[in-house]
């Protein structure tokens, strides 16, 4: 039996920091593991980064998504048996030429899965330029499980559609008290010392400022804690000045460019995190998973992209977005109370148990088995994406 040779797109990869790109870089590695034939299409880069260890192909040669270069994204995905298309990508720019791909592929009879991330923040302006990807994929698969009633709202025709969910970017090391005192040791941290973590890309709506105000409020009280910021700065050029200043400060561990072991490392290594997300807490930030799978008691945001169960699935303590002193009672109350540190990090680690990659994978092994065999013709049945 051939293997299912399988096309992600993603604007974004690696080395670029990019949400979607590490989920593309995960889900492509995954997916080769699980028997596919994988290949990756992104970006040309200047530089062409290490790619020769990877266990599936990568093609660095977009120059741009737009119109202009449609032909060339049709004549690379003719030959597989499914595309999938991450979207957004910071770097497609404001070309429609990815956006009518599934168009294209249709009428090529090649199946276009278009998974779908963050769709209910984007702006109006944005939504629209997803209509035409919307229409003519011949599925779609989103990873916020609220999204899946607005994708029905912005499409005229609606295809198949299915939730499935994302895992953690940061698989966990192993890890014992040994290991554990030597990687603090090597962050500076002293025994008696609490640290509070914060991992993921350093982006304005991201709550990094209020975390650090928490924790410099507590230093004050005469609390032994530290923070530790673990990521990368994204694009925002006029955040990067004031906030490299805070980062830089003595009670501050900065981390940057690491390696998903050392990520896990230093996961290991804090005592609780703090993400105070502008925009809310939800299934889909990989960050929060990751703090989760490591056993951190968390704090995190109750906000307007909060679903409402999530507080069901994971004990987390959930503060308003943009509130410094909400962030440092919450932390305070960490702080001061091990039996609950102990009880959140029993919690967190059995509620993301089967929040894996590999479940991951399998999941979209199937979907994409069964989209590859079905007639093109069928392509209009629809799915309830709650039971999917």
């Amino acid at each position: 039996m051939k293997p299912l040779k399988v096309l992600v797109i993603s604007g974004d990869f690696p080395p670029a920091l990019s949400g979607v790109g590490d989920y593309s870089n995960r889900l492509c590695a995954h997916l080769a593991a699980d028997g596919a034939a994988v290949t990756l299409l992104t970006t040309a880069s200047e530089s062409l980064p290490e790619d020769a260890g990877r266990p599936y192909r990568v093609l660095r040669q977009m120059k741009s998504w737009d119109m202009s270069q449609r032909a060339e994204m049709v004549s690379i995905a003719r030959d597989f048996d499914i595309v999938s298309l991450q979207y957004p990508s910071a770097l497609y720019g404001r070309g429609l030429g990815i956006n009518m791909l599934p168009l294209s592929l249709m009428r090529l009879g090649v199946p276009c899965v278009v998974t779908i991330h963050d769709f209910r923040v984007m702006r109006k302006r944005w939504r629209a330029r997803t209509i035409p990807m919307l229409s003519f994929a011949r599925a779609l698969i989103h990873v916020d499980q609220l999204d899946g009633e607005h994708l029905r709202r912005w499409s005229f025709r609606h295809a198949p559609m299915r939730h499935i969910p994302i895992a953690s970017n940061a698989p966990v090391v192993d890890c014992d008290a040994s290991k554990r005192a030597a990687w603090r040791e090597h962050l500076g941290i002293q025994p008696d010392e609490l640290l509070v973590a914060y991992f993921g890309i350093l982006y304005p709506h991201k709550g990094v400022p209020e975390m650090l105000d928490a924790v410099a409020t507590l230093r004050r009280e005469g609390h032994r804690i530290r923070a530790l910021c673990v990521g990368d700065f994204d694009r925002e050029a006029d955040y990067v000045a004031p906030m490299t200043a805070r980062l830089q400060a003595d009670h501050v561990t900065w981390v940057r460019g690491a390696s998903l072991e050392r990520v896990s490392e230093c996961l290991h290594a804090a005592d609780m995190a703090a993400l105070p997300f502008y925009s809310g807490a939800g299934f889909n930030r990989s960050s929060l998973l990751s703090c989760l799978q490591h056993g951190l008691p968390t704090v995190t945001t109750d906000g307007p992209n909060t679903p409402a169960n999530l507080k069901d699935v994971f004990e987390l303590l959930l503060v308003p977005p943009q509130n410094s002193p909400a962030v440092t009672e919450a932390l305070r109350k960490l702080a001061t109370d091990a039996s609950l540190r102990s009880r959140l990090r029993e919690s967190a680690i059995a509620a993301t148990a089967n929040l894996s990659w590999p479940a991951v994978s399998r999941r979209h092994m199937e979907y994409f088995s069964q989209l590859a065999a079905r007639p093109a013709q069928r392509e209009v049945v629809h799915e309830n994406p709650q039971r999917a």
